[in-house]
């Protein structure tokens, strides 16, 4: 299968690139700065704002996987981050649209439920969280994220393209992850709030990839969102405990006594099957100081 790959030097781009190309597709890697890919492929770089660059990085293939886009909110006055990761999305859509693609699976994130960048502290009104929570963006980062998703539904009424969102949590590489956890578990309160922001979910990049390559291959049809994380938290202490001290006023639908995760992924769960196969050592953060 010929694969665009766009953001394909970024952290879930990279391992996405290496795997698509371990497994034999021909992929068409793509970037807005130089960086390194794998022998045997061209990195093409360009801006994805672009619609004619967006055209011709497309052309002929048979699926996009686009994780491209500025990954938080960055600039005060949020015009930079809406105006590059909207119109960057927009094009990829129009691209693989027009160049006839059976499937492109792109980015969203679980900051679309607004909590991860609020200015305000912000909660989820219930947990487990799945896909149909109210997004409460206050923010540009979730509302591109809201908007994108919205642009794959008309984008797939109006071709026979599948467009498939995934709602990522932190995704990274195990070291990072495990890096972060050990930080804000026992050292940095200030994290510990971050953490709490985000909902302590994770995802190691490898499972990403993973199920992005399952979704290209898959038969899925129409506009489709998923929750995608692992089923614990980064936490070393437990789910209930988190939420009565971080977010006293979120609903519990669920047993959290363990450390389950506050986002639900049984939908992606029952229409593709693929379970995250890398997760925390937990005794390793627990003890680690």
């Amino acid at each position: 299968m010929k694969i665009t790959m766009t953001g394909a030097i970024g952290r879930i781009g990279k391992v996405t690139t290496q795997l698509l190309v371990d497994r034999g597709h021909e992929v068409v890697a793509v970037d807005i700065a130089d960086g390194p890919v794998p022998a045997g492929i061209k990195l093409h770089v360009g801006d994805l704002t672009d619609l004619d660059f967006a055209d011709k990085v497309v052309a002929g293939s048979d699926a996009v996987i686009h994780m491209a886009g500025i990954p938080s909110p960055r600039d005060e006055r949020q015009y930079n981050v809406y105006k590059n990761n909207v119109n960057a999305t927009f094009a990829i859509f129009s691209a693989a649209a027009n160049a006839k693609c059976r499937v492109v699976a792109y980015a969203s994130s679980c900051s679309a439920y607004g909590q991860a960048w609020s200015d305000e502290w912000s909660s989820p009104i219930y947990a487990p969280m799945t896909e149909p929570h109210p997004l409460m963006c206050t923010e540009s980062y979730s509302l591109c994220k809201e908007a994108n998703e919205q642009a794959a539904l008309m984008w797939s009424k109006r071709s026979d393209t599948t467009f498939v969102g995934f709602r990522f949590p932190y995704t990274n590489n195990m070291d990072e992850l495990e890096d972060f956890a050990i930080k804000f578990n026992h050292h940095d309160a200030e994290l510990a709030k971050t953490a709490a922001k985000i909902g302590w979910g994770y995802l190691d990049a490898r499972d990403a990839a993973a199920a992005l390559e399952l979704t290209v291959r898959s038969d899925l049809k129409g506009a489709q969102v998923f929750n995608l994380m692992a089923p614990d938290t980064m936490a070393i202490e437990t789910t209930d405990k988190l939420l009565a001290k971080y977010h006293p006023t979120t609903e519990l639908r669920g047993d959290f006594s363990g450390y389950q995760s506050i986002f639900s992924s049984d939908h992606w769960l029952e229409v593709m099957g693929y379970k995250p196969q890398h997760l925390f050592d937990r005794e390793k953060i627990r003890n680690a100081k």
